[in-house]
Protein backbone atom coordinates (compact mmCIF):
# COMPACT_ATOMS: atom_id res chain seq x y z
CA UNK A 1 0.00 0.00 0.00
CA UNK A 2 1.33 3.26 -1.47
CA UNK A 3 1.25 5.62 1.87
CA UNK A 4 2.25 9.15 2.10
CA UNK A 5 2.45 11.84 5.07
CA UNK A 6 1.58 15.63 5.10
CA UNK A 7 2.81 17.19 8.70
CA UNK A 8 0.96 20.47 8.23
CA UNK A 9 1.97 21.18 12.25
CA UNK A 10 3.47 25.14 13.14
CA UNK A 11 3.10 26.41 9.85
CA UNK A 12 0.28 29.47 9.02
CA UNK A 13 -3.00 28.75 7.10
CA UNK A 14 -1.86 29.85 3.90
CA UNK A 15 1.10 27.68 3.63
CA UNK A 16 -0.77 24.67 4.96
CA UNK A 17 -3.60 24.99 2.44
CA UNK A 18 -0.73 25.27 -0.72
CA UNK A 19 1.36 22.36 1.04
CA UNK A 20 -1.87 20.38 1.09
CA UNK A 21 -2.85 21.16 -2.62
CA UNK A 22 0.33 20.84 -3.85
CA UNK A 23 0.60 17.57 -1.97
CA UNK A 24 -2.59 16.34 -2.91
CA UNK A 25 -2.11 16.97 -6.91
CA UNK A 26 1.45 15.29 -6.24
CA UNK A 27 -0.43 11.88 -4.82
CA UNK A 28 -2.68 11.53 -6.90
CA UNK A 29 -0.41 11.90 -10.22
CA UNK A 30 1.39 9.16 -8.81
CA UNK A 31 -1.48 6.91 -7.72
CA UNK A 32 -0.63 7.02 -3.64
CA UNK A 33 -3.55 4.95 -2.10
CA UNK A 34 -3.70 6.92 1.55
CA UNK A 35 -2.54 10.30 1.83
CA UNK A 36 -2.44 11.39 5.88
CA UNK A 37 -2.84 15.00 6.11
CA UNK A 38 -1.78 15.67 10.04
CA UNK A 39 -3.35 18.88 10.30
CA UNK A 40 -3.14 18.47 14.78
CA UNK A 41 -6.51 18.95 16.80
CA UNK A 42 -5.88 22.42 17.25
CA UNK A 43 -5.59 22.62 20.61
CA UNK A 44 -2.60 24.83 20.65
CA UNK A 45 -5.27 27.43 18.50
CA UNK A 46 -4.92 30.96 19.59
CA UNK A 47 -8.86 30.82 18.70
CA UNK A 48 -9.44 27.93 20.92
CA UNK A 49 -10.51 25.69 17.87
CA UNK A 50 -8.66 24.13 14.70
CA UNK A 51 -8.51 26.49 12.06
CA UNK A 52 -6.35 24.64 9.72
CA UNK A 53 -8.33 21.52 10.29
CA UNK A 54 -11.45 23.00 9.41
CA UNK A 55 -10.33 25.02 6.91
CA UNK A 56 -8.12 21.45 5.32
CA UNK A 57 -11.34 19.64 5.73
CA UNK A 58 -14.02 22.99 3.91
CA UNK A 59 -10.66 22.46 0.95
CA UNK A 60 -10.27 18.74 0.50
CA UNK A 61 -14.62 18.92 0.29
CA UNK A 62 -14.73 20.93 -2.50
CA UNK A 63 -11.91 19.76 -4.40
CA UNK A 64 -13.13 18.17 -7.52
CA UNK A 65 -9.92 15.93 -8.36
CA UNK A 66 -10.67 14.28 -5.56
CA UNK A 67 -14.17 12.36 -6.43
CA UNK A 68 -12.95 12.37 -10.07
CA UNK A 69 -10.02 10.50 -9.44
CA UNK A 70 -12.10 7.63 -7.32
CA UNK A 71 -10.61 8.98 -3.85
CA UNK A 72 -12.63 9.46 -0.53
CA UNK A 73 -11.98 11.57 2.41
CA UNK A 74 -11.64 9.76 5.62
CA UNK A 75 -11.77 11.61 9.36
CA UNK A 76 -9.17 10.40 11.66
CA UNK A 77 -11.82 9.58 14.70
CA UNK A 78 -13.96 7.71 12.20
CA UNK A 79 -14.57 4.08 12.21
CA UNK A 80 -13.56 2.80 9.50
CA UNK A 81 -10.18 0.08 9.88
CA UNK A 82 -8.31 2.01 7.54
CA UNK A 83 -8.58 4.94 9.82
CA UNK A 84 -7.85 2.62 13.46
CA UNK A 85 -4.58 3.79 13.98
CA UNK A 86 -5.44 7.49 13.37
CA UNK A 87 -7.19 10.22 16.06
CA UNK A 88 -9.51 13.87 15.13
CA UNK A 89 -5.71 15.42 14.58
CA UNK A 90 -5.85 13.25 10.92
CA UNK A 91 -7.67 12.88 7.79
CA UNK A 92 -7.49 10.58 5.14
CA UNK A 93 -7.66 10.67 1.13
CA UNK A 94 -7.88 7.10 0.44
CA UNK A 95 -8.34 5.00 -2.59
CA UNK A 96 -11.75 3.86 -3.26
CA UNK A 97 -11.98 0.55 -2.10
CA UNK A 98 -9.60 0.11 0.57
CA UNK A 99 -11.84 2.14 3.06
CA UNK A 100 -11.95 -1.26 4.99
CA UNK A 101 -8.18 -2.20 4.75
CA UNK A 102 -5.99 -2.14 8.12
CA UNK A 103 -2.90 -0.19 8.06
CA UNK A 104 0.20 -1.22 9.28
CA UNK A 105 2.92 -4.16 9.22
CA UNK A 106 1.79 -7.55 9.25
CA UNK A 107 1.45 -7.73 13.46
CA UNK A 108 -0.24 -4.45 13.51
CA UNK A 109 -2.89 -5.62 10.55
CA UNK A 110 -3.14 -8.86 12.48
CA UNK A 111 -3.93 -6.72 16.55
CA UNK A 112 -6.46 -4.56 14.71
CA UNK A 113 -8.37 -7.60 13.15
CA UNK A 114 -8.34 -9.44 16.50
CA UNK A 115 -9.58 -5.89 18.37
CA UNK A 116 -11.86 -4.40 15.63
CA UNK A 117 -13.56 -7.73 14.01
CA UNK A 118 -17.03 -9.10 15.55
CA UNK A 119 -15.16 -12.02 17.54
CA UNK A 120 -13.09 -9.19 18.67
CA UNK A 121 -15.70 -6.96 19.65
CA UNK A 122 -17.53 -9.90 21.44
CA UNK A 123 -14.56 -10.77 23.41
CA UNK A 124 -13.92 -7.23 24.61
CA UNK A 125 -18.02 -7.02 25.80
CA UNK A 126 -17.46 -10.02 27.63
CA UNK A 127 -14.22 -8.93 29.47
CA UNK A 128 -16.15 -5.56 30.06
CA UNK A 129 -18.62 -7.68 31.93
CA UNK A 130 -16.38 -10.00 34.01
CA UNK A 131 -14.74 -6.95 35.00
CA UNK A 132 -17.66 -5.27 36.27
CA UNK A 133 -18.90 -8.56 38.20
CA UNK A 134 -15.78 -8.09 39.97
CA UNK A 135 -15.82 -4.62 40.80
CA UNK A 136 -19.38 -5.28 41.94
CA UNK A 137 -18.58 -7.56 44.27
Amino acid sequence: MKIESLNLHGISLEEALQKLETNLNWCIKHSVEVLDINHGKGLHSNRNFSVIKSEVRKLLKSNHLIKENNYIIVWGESNLPIALTYDEGHTLIVKKGIENSYIGGKKQIEKNYRIFSDEGKKQRKMNKNINRRKRSR
